[in-house]
């Protein structure tokens, strides 16, 4: 595997080599790009001399799921003294002497149209870009999965609107049974399942004429209260919305794995084709065992599947703007209980008003502080939620982008975002892989959100509007593995930056999704939630444990050290 790494980097141009060397690196960065229309993603920024973005020193393989060289920092680890730890890193840069908000004014909705506009008229790109488009086009390739242990394993129920019987809906304690002895199991006894009404959104009404109204579902567990220090508790809700493959009910054997390694070749091979015949959704255990202790450190945690997916309705399942909608109003509904059902653990049905007092156990109306929490797809609805509550609420998913006042819900208190894309289309990673490329996230992102925001009605990763509203956020978590794909490190940097209130960011050495990050670091990260959405809660000035940083490559040596196995550490002469 060492050999075959070693002879992978000569053949992409790209050697192992001291600090000394770092011009000749900068130089020679981008060779192993598929295309060159940019200049490379490394040194580009020596040049400006950031001090808050030093260079890259050094370039380093990650296998799971880049499976590429990246450019990296010189850090001391048990690996060696000096050892490259790598990262993505961001394609555009601002030009010299710009003046205004770069990542944000070039990568507005209506920018990333007008460019898709102009890609539409030359064949290549249109092919290309459209091709992506029609692959993320409704509905998910679950809505007509007919085959019964399918949809057992992702726990599909028969969907009838507002007359579901959600006693279909497996429970928390169906996982206590072997091979899955999964913690949540244990609080059965405090969740419901639960239901809201929600609007057709533009796909639905524009281009499939459909009528009538979207159930999402998902399950509420009742926490005790965050320990206030006085003897007191305070409760607080964690609205989770999960991933593209996250489902919430979803089996998930635990002797299924996201990815092998080729014995020939050392490259990654990614398990993704769910389900398949034990298992619904792979992963999906690490969100639950989340949920638990989170619901065990005293938080009511409301995990939803989106709409289009898992147990809820709807036909489309792509649209992040509206399912930011969706959050906002599912925690109106919470109080309100208007188009809203229930289901107890003792089975009793309640609807309206009704099941938004027994979801909280007494009176609803005053509504519990609130966070909202993504994982990849996840923070997109997250991130256009915050949008929405706090900057302002933009059509992005019609012909024509009109923005009215935001809603300004008082009880949102935050987001926690994990394999974030808030930064936007203009924190782009140089270092995209074929398979990005070919389904949207990649090269070809900002034309992608143009084409599918045109031709479907539909908002998928976000624009730069998210960024342009971070300062109005009251906090923020983000936690990101330091070979995201999502966007450059940093991308998640400026997201960071731009909130004015309490704020943490950690890195992992490991890839986009949290479901494959070592164990200690899963671990760690809920630790670190915990903290954070406590701190808020009981209004504290500071978050306790945080580990400080300043600049990039600090940040970077604020990881653990520990690495998703699948990489192994590259030392430096």
């Amino acid at each position: 595997m060492r050999y075959q790494v070693m002879a992978l980097m000569a053949v992409l141009g790209v050697a192992l080599q001291p600090a000394h060397a770092e011009k000749d690196t900068a130089r020679h960065g981008h060779h192993h790009h598929h295309h060159h229309h940019h200049d490379g993603p490394w040194g580009a920024r020596s040049a400006g001399g950031d001090p808050l973005f030093p260079a890259p020193e050094c370039h380093a393989y990650v296998a799971y799921d880049r499976d590429m060289v990246l450019p990296g920092y010189i850090l001391p680890t048990a690996a060696a003294p000096r050892t490259c730890i790598p990262f993505t890193s961001v394609r555009a840069h601002k030009p010299a002497g710009y003046r205004g908000d770069f990542y944000v004014d070039n990568f507005t909705d209506e920018k990333l149209r007008k460019r898709w506009e102009h890609c539409e008229h030359d064949k290549d790109c249109r092919k290309r870009v459209y091709d992506q488009v029609v692959k993320r086009h409704p509905p998910n390739k679950e809505y007509g999965l007919a085959d019964p242990r399918g949809r057992f394993l992702l726990g599909k129920i028969d969907e009838k609107g507002g007359e579901t019987d959600l006693a279909q809906v497996r429970r928390p304690g169906f996982f206590a049974q072997a091979p899955y002895r999964e913690p949540i199991a244990a609080i059965d006894g405090d969740t419901y399942v639960v239901e809201f009404a929600a609007p057709l959104e533009a796909y639905e009404r524009l281009h499939t004429h459909m009528t009538g109204d979207v159930r999402i579902r998902g399950w509420y567990m009742r926490g005790a209260g965050i320990p206030d220090g006085k003897g007191g508790r305070k409760r607080a809700l964690i609205v989770m919305n999960g991933g593209g493959g996250d489902r919430v009910t979803a089996i998930d054997d635990p002797g299924d794995v996201a990815y092998s390694v080729d014995p020939k070749t050392g490259l990654t091979l990614p398990n993704d084709d769910w389900p398949n015949g034990r298992t619904g959704v792979q992963g999906e255990r690490f969100w639950r065992q989340t949920w638990y202790r989170l619901q065990q450190a005293g938080f009511d945690v409301l995990a939803m599947d989106r709409r289009g997916v898992g147990i809820s309705g709807g036909y489309s399942d792509t649209n992040t703007l509206q399912q930011g909608h969706d959050l906002l109003a599912i925690i109106a509904q919470l109080r309100t209980g208007d188009g809203m059902r229930a289901l107890g653990p003792d089975g009793t049905v309640s609807r309206g008003a009704e099941a938004a007092t027994a979801v909280r156990g007494g009176p609803s109306g005053t509504g519990l502080p609130v966070f909202f929490m993504g994982s990849s797809r996840g923070t997109m609805s997250s991130g256009w939620a915050m949008t929405i509550n706090y900057d302002k609420d933009c059509s992005y998913d019609l012909a024509q982008i009109t923005c009215r006042p935001p809603v300004e819900d008082k009880t949102v208190k935050g987001a926690i975002l994990v394999a974030d894309f808030s930064s936007g289309a203009g924190y782009l990673e140089g270092e995209t892989s074929p398979k990005d490329d070919s389904r949207g996230p990649g090269r070809d992102r900002g034309l992608f959100i143009g084409g599918i925001e045109e031709k479907n009605n539909i908002v998928f990763f976000p624009s730069s509007a998210i960024l342009h509203g971070m300062a109005k956020w009251p906090s923020a978590f983000f936690a990101r593995g330091l070979w995201c794909y999502a966007d450059g490190l940093e991308g998640e940097i400026a997201s960071y930056s731009r909130v004015h209130g309490l704020k943490e960011l950690d890195v992992v050495r490991g890839p986009h999704p949290f479901e494959t990050w070592p164990e200690s670091e899963k671990e760690r990260i809920r630790d670190r939630i915990i903290a954070y959405a406590t701190s808020v809660v009981l209004g504290r000035t500071s978050i306790p444990g945080q580990r400080r940083w300043t600049t990039m490559k600090d940040l970077v040596a604020t990881s653990s050290d520990v690495w998703e196995p699948s990489t192994r550490p590259t030392q430096v002469p």
